[in-house]
Formats: structure tokens, C-alpha cells, sequence
């Protein structure tokens, strides 16, 4: 892995990680979600801007229609899964959104070779899934807690969420690919279409009550520090997706949301046990092994040279 990639998975598990607590705070003291995304994907896209105008990169403000309306169709599925992921929790919860999450490598491998020409994983990266999906289930049992009541509900929208977010990452992968561009360019793109979107979300459903009865200068301050932190994700998770493959970005993040959990049961949690503190490191050690997998090699085309 370059030097470059390593800074990025390095920037992009920082920024995961302190993006669960600062979103945390942040809806807390603004209890206002449609509110604090559009913030953050305006927010980004005036870093992206601004980063051009410092001349820390260059930006093509007009890329041509076939790419505009590939990162129209990025921002749609952004959407998509995002929405997914408020039913799952809605519906099953926190312990089964782990376990879901834990087993999308194994179809996102499957779209990798199928549709995006890499081999399969090899035993290596087979063992370093399966531990990391283990493990997984294993902190669920051990924590206990709320449990998951299986019911149609909980079943459709651990099913419709799977669905949506390996296309998530298979699709945005390929548009990565297709169409050429900086990192900053892409998560400009997004960002732009999912604000408007975003903005539209707002316009329907305006929340100037709730913001009138919860805002505060602290909680301003927090949702500047959760923008800050949503645009080095961003960016961060945008380039990763031009240099790893779609396994390896679905591996990477699974790895960063059990860093993030067990950073929660080391310094927040006040009844964590060494055990489940183990089996965390386990998820995160095991994910960090995925070594990702090469382009499968095309058979050579017979010379018609050499036919008599």
C-alpha cells in the first residue's frame, strides 16, 4: 500500500471515528438532522472550493453531462442508503445494524469479481472477513442489551438496507472509475448534488421551531467541529474509493465503525469488560489483515498472424 493510501485510510478512520461522536453531540444540542446533513454537505462543498482558490488543488467547476448525471445518480443512492440506515435502526436496532453491516464484504467480493474484474478474495483475506463478521456477532452476544424482535419489519429493512448499501458501494466504485477525477473533484460532486437534495428535504419540512427552541452558541460550535469533520470524511472516503477496491473500502469501514465502538467501551461506556474490549481488537486487528484483491487477468488473444 503507497504512502498516500495509508494517509488517507489513516485521515478516513480518524474522521469515522470522531464523526459518530461529534453527530452525537451535535443532534443533542440541535435536534435538528435534516438540518445538520444539509449544513455538512454545504459545508463540504465550500471546503472543496476553498481548497481550490488556496491553490492546494485544481477543480473543474463544469464536468460534462455524462458525469454530471453519474454524481446526480451517486447523490440519489447516498440518499437511498442513508434513509435505509435510519429504518434499520428504527426498525431492528443498533445490535442488528452491526451484524448486517459486519457481512456485506462477502456480497460486495462477489460484485468485485463479477462486475468490476477483481479475484476473489484470497485465504488471507477469506480468514481476515469471516474473524471480522465473527467477531462481530460475539460482542452483539456478549453485550446483550436491547434485542432484536424479528419481525417482518426488521426483516424487510435489514434486507432493503444490505440491498442498498452494497450497490452503494459497487456502483459508486464504478462511477469512480468511469470518470476520472481529483479527489476534492468528486467529493465536491457529490456533496453539491446531495445538498441540493438535502435543501429540497428542508424546503419540505422546515425546522426554524426546533431551532428557535434548542439552538445555542455551544451547539453551533459543534455542528461547525461535526462539518470539519464530515468534510475530511468525505474527502478522505471519496479518494480512498479511487484508490482501494470496493471490498477493501466496505472491509475498511465495518473496521472503522468497531474502532469507533470500542473507543466508546474504553473511555465513555462505565460497565465495559476486558472480554468484549478483546473481541473489539479482534474485529479491528482481523479487518485491518484484508489484503485486497488484483485484477483477474485477461486471456490473450490469439494472434491472427499466426492462423494459416
Amino acid at each position: 500500500m503507497e504512502r498516500r493510501t495509508k494517509t488517507l485510510v489513516g485521515l478516513y478512520c480518524l474522521a469515522s471515528s470522531v464523526m459518530l461522536v461529534t453527530n452525537k453531540r451535535a443532534v443533542m444540542l440541535l435536534p435538528a438532522p435534516n438540518l445538520l446533513l444539509a449544513l455538512q454537505l454545504i459545508s463540504t462543498c465550500l471546503l472543496a472550493i476553498g481548497m481550490h482558490f488556496a491553490g492546494a488543488t485544481t477543480m473543474n467547476f463544469r464536468p460534462h453531462k455524462a458525469m454530471a448525471l453519474a454524481y446526480s445518480s451517486v447523490a440519489l443512492v447516498f440518499f437511498s442508503t442513508l434513509y435505509g440506515n435510519i429504518k434499520i435502526l428504527e426498525h431492528a436496532g443498533v445490535n442488528a445494524f452491526i451484524i448486517v453491516r459486519s457481512c456485506t464484504p462477502f456480497a460486495v467480493c462477489v460484485l468485485d469479481y463479477c462486475f468490476l474484474g477483481r479475484t476473489l478474495p484470497n485465504a488471507r483475506s477469506s480468514i481476515a472477513m469471516i474473524t471480522t463478521a465473527a467477531s462481530c456477532f460475539i460482542y452483539i452476544s456478549m453485550k446483550g442489551g436491547s434485542s432484536t424482535e424479528w419481525g417482518v419489519d426488521s426483516l424487510f429493512w435489514c434486507t432493503a438496507w444490505y440491498s442498498m448499501f452494497v450497490f452503494d458501494q459497487v456502483f459508486i466504485k464504478a462511477i469512480v472509475d468511469k470518470y476520472p477525477a481529483s479527489g476534492w473533484e468528486r467529493t465536491l460532486y457529490q456533496n453539491f448534488f446531495a445538498g441540493g437534495i438535502s435543501c429540497l428535504g428542508l424546503l419540505w419540512s422546515p425546522p426554524t421551531s426546533v431551532i428557535a427552541a434548542n439552538g445555542s452558541l455551544f451547539g453551533w460550535l459543534v455542528v461547525l467541529a461535526s462539518c470539519v469533520v464530515g468534510g475530511s470524511l468525505s474527502y478522505s472516503g471519496m479518494s480512498l474509493r479511487g484508490e482501494v477496491t470496493a471490498t477493501m473500502f466496505t472491509v475498511l469501514g465495518v473496521g472503522c465503525k468497531m474502532f469507533s465502538i470500542l473507543l466508546n467501551e474504553a473511555f465513555v461506556e462505565s460497565n465495559n469488560s476486558p472480554s468484549r474490549l478483546l473481541v473489539l481488537a479482534v474485529a479491528v486487528l482481523s479487518s485491518a489483515a484484508y489484503q485486497q484483491a488484483p485484477r483477474r487477468i485477461a486471456p490473450k488473444a490469439a494472434n491472427p498472424e499466426a492462423t494459416v
